[in-house]
């Protein structure tokens, strides 16, 4: 191959290198609000909590939310179908976003993801404005409650049925062709009488990159914390079983 030709193979490589897929920017990052105003999964037909207390102690998340090597595979509650936010409820969490970014530096942000151009080379990042742990505790709040849950906090773990606390090992957002949502959370479900549930749950959603936008990769991980929360409520019901039955 000439040096000419080769030049100019390497100069298109070099092009295609810095293309994004979508038409966002990859290099200058997404910055996120991760936050739910309401109950966002279907009330479960099958069993309630209703008349039951649950003490929802929260979660923690853990220092490094992108970087651990998952050897699970994903779970997939059946049924599902993705809730979307209402019209109202999307443009007021577009409106918090922004407000938000004006009030935080990177310095009070989490990286949760990757932006990647056409060779899947990472480009730069995507970032959580606030801590995806606040997320999970506030959203299975929402969610337990619209099961019919009375749902407190540690104050009053002595008056509940079951505690719930857990460790956010994962929740990870990576871009090429697709945007892929990755939760992983350490649940631990410790009824009233017997022994502490562990249950490592691991869910994954995605999204079309139209845009690569913030709203895309906060839908795709909506999709895998909907997921989470179907899931975690039904370990919380085997744990409460008894309970349940009388």
């Amino acid at each position: 191959m000439s040096t000419r030709r080769l030049g100019s193979c390497l100069s298109l490589l070099a092009l295609f290198a810095n293309v994004p897929l979508g038409t966002g920017c990859v290099t200058n990052g997404r910055r996120v609000l991760l936050k739910e105003y309401g109950p966002s999964v279907p009330v479960l037909t099958n069993v309630t909590l209703k008349g039951s207390t649950i003490c929802l102690k929260g979660f923690t998340s853990a220092p490094d939310l992108v970087s651990l090597e998952l050897k699970s595979k994903p779970e997939e509650p059946n049924p599902f179908q993705y809730m979307d936010l209402t019209r109202e409820q999307d443009k007021l969490w577009d409106k918090e976003m922004n407000d938000l970014r004006k009030r935080t530096t990177e310095a009070d942000w989490k990286k949760i993801g990757n932006l990647r151009n056409g060779l899947g080379m990472v480009m730069s990042h995507v970032y959580a404005l606030n801590d995806p742990a606040v997320w999970l505790t506030d959203s299975l709040k929402f969610d337990l409650e619209a099961q019919g849950a009375k749902v407190v906090d540690a104050s009053q773990a002595d008056t509940a049925d079951v505690s719930i606390s857990g460790i956010v090992q994962v929740c990870r957002t990576d871009m090429y062709f697709v945007i892929n949502g990755t939760l992983v959370v350490d649940l631990d479900v410790q009824p009233k009488k017997g022994e502490v549930r562990h249950k490592q749950i691991h869910t994954h959603g995605a999204t079309g990159v139209a845009l690569d936008s913030e709203g895309e990769n906060f839908h795709a991980l909506r999709d895998a914390r909907q997921k989470f929360s179907i899931l975690a409520t039904r370990e919380i019901m085997q744990a409460m079983k008894p309970n349940l039955q009388n």
